[in-house]
């Protein structure tokens, strides 16, 4: 298969190295650099954000394409509906196999487990009006709602984190891509999924196992993302379950 990455950040590097092996790769970058994979890939630099791109000259070509550019919820409407007016512009007439990688950041802050079906007026407006604007372009979307990204560089106690006895819900950037995979093989469209692993430590469970610091732990509270339909659906298993071994 031939598939575009449109964003070769961090995820969109995970993604390039993980697909390349079986696929003939084309990916969009904001500035050159060199990737970290062996295999030949096709590379393009645009900036979504201060350039207007003509269509994707290899767009015909492509089986699929990976949507990997991150919308920050600090980001005004103006810069949201400008970067996606020039991402739909450059892949405009696509009507093949399209993903776009979103967050479960939609969700609110809340006790308890919520699933893709968790009520549209409660969702974080500026990520719902980016799954929207593109659901409109392309119906036939699979849209993504990643848990935290984690894997490689990655760890919880490299960071400051606030809310120690927060549960989790995190997912290893493996599983992101071997869903993604799956997901092409089966040749799916129109979907919705949260992409978290099944367990949700809360950070402090993590940030011991990950020191070998036990600082007490206290009573663990928050939201729990479940991943029940992308086990279910496409019978996964998830290669990093639980976060506390990523």
């Amino acid at each position: 298969m031939n598939v575009g990455i449109i964003g070769c950040g961090w995820l969109g590097e995970r993604l390039l190295s993980h697909l390349s092996d079986k696929h003939r790769m084309y990916v969009t970058i904001r500035t050159k650099r060199n990737l970290s994979t062996d295999n030949y890939y096709h590379c393009l630099e645009v900036d979504f954000d201060n350039f207007i791109p003509g269509k994707w000259q290899v767009l015909s070509d492509l089986d699929s394409i990976i949507i990997a550019i991150p919308f920050g919820r600090r980001l005004s409407v103006e810069i949201l509906q400008n970067r996606l007016k020039n991402i739909c512009n450059f892949i405009e007439g696509f009507n093949k196999q399209l993903f776009f990688t979103s967050s479960v950041g939609i969700y609110p802050s809340v006790n308890g487990t919520i699933d893709e079906n968790f009520p549209i007026p409660d969702l974080q407006p500026e990520l719902y009006f980016v799954e929207k604007y593109l659901k409109d372009k392309f119906p036939k979307i699979n849209i993504l709602r990643l848990g935290g990204l984690m894997g490689d560089d990655r760890y919880l106690s490299k960071y400051v984190v606030s809310e120690p006895h927060q549960k989790v819900n995190h997912i290893h950037y493996q599983d992101v891509c071997r869903v993604i995979e799956r997901i092409m093989t089966f040749g799916l469209h129109s979907k919705t999924y949260n992409i978290v692993a099944p367990k949700h430590p809360t950070k402090q469970e993590i940030i011991n196992h990950q020191t070998g610091i036990h600082l007490p732990l206290e009573s663990a509270y928050g939201k729990i993302v479940t991943s029940e339909k992308v086990i279910r659906e496409l019978d996964y298993d998830f290669l990093y379950p639980n976060p506390l071994y990523f």
